[in-house]
């Protein structure tokens, strides 16, 4: 296992795991912090052992998911939130996996300053997906129906507002200071989002929304 840290402070535990010791590496120095603590590992194996650790937060090479499709599950069952990294051609799997919960995707061409982004956010709970990861890629994992298209008719104002946010990152606490509505209201309007784009989870919602030209990614 690889440790990257600073002494000064280990508050924020987060696990990679990637078959590709360079870029692993390379993930390591952009995240490890003052106050993070970054856990590196290569294999399923690891992985696996990585997760029982509980960290805050784990990034997974889609193709060690490839390898041992439990991965999704036990990161749930563990409530440990998980991103995926993705590279633009690869497709398989990938709906299976936002169906199973994770809690978004990163396109692991993307720079440093996205790679944060994508991590904040799933540190705050929030869907994340890389806008690096491209109209293409969407294009292959996402079979946006007539009836999804057909959705923006029946979406409220405040819905399709809400959905961009979900889009944008944005965690239900921080979408109700900004529209200055209650937490309580955001789950019910996310809740009923996700009930008409057909999708189980809210990144599912956002792959759904951005294939069918309700909103774009920034």
């Amino acid at each position: 296992m690889i440790h990257a840290t600073d002494p000064a402070a280990e508050l924020t535990v987060i696990g990679v795991a990637d078959q590709t010791p360079v870029f692993l590496h390379g993930v390591l120095g952009v995240l490890a912090t003052q106050d993070v603590t970054v856990l590196g590992v290569g294999s399923t194996s690891a992985a696996r052992d990585l997760l029982g650790k509980h960290p805050d937060l784990m990034i997974l090479d889609i193709r060690l998911l490839h390898a041992d499709q439990e991965l999704c599950a036990l990161a749930r069952e563990l409530g440990v939130a998980m991103i995926l990294t993705v590279d633009r051609s690869c497709s398989d799997g990938v709906m299976e996996a936002v169906r199973a919960g994770v809690g978004g995707l990163w396109d692991r061409d993307g720079d440093p300053h996205e790679l944060r982004r994508v991590v904040t956010s799933g540190l705050a709970g929030s869907t994340v997906l890389s806008a690096d990861v491209g109209a293409a890629m969407l294009d292959r994992i996402a079979q946006a129906s007539d009836v999804v298209r057909g959705t923006a008719g029946r979406l409220t104002i405040r819905e399709k507002e809400i959905l961009r946010l979900m889009a944008d990152g944005v965690g239900n606490r921080a979408i109700a200071d900004k529209l200055f509505i209650s937490e309580n209201t955001v789950r019910n309007h996310v809740r009923n989002v996700l009930d008409k784009l057909q999708a189980s989870t809210r990144t599912e919602a956002v792959v759904r929304a951005v294939r069918a030209g309700l909103v774009r990614l920034s």
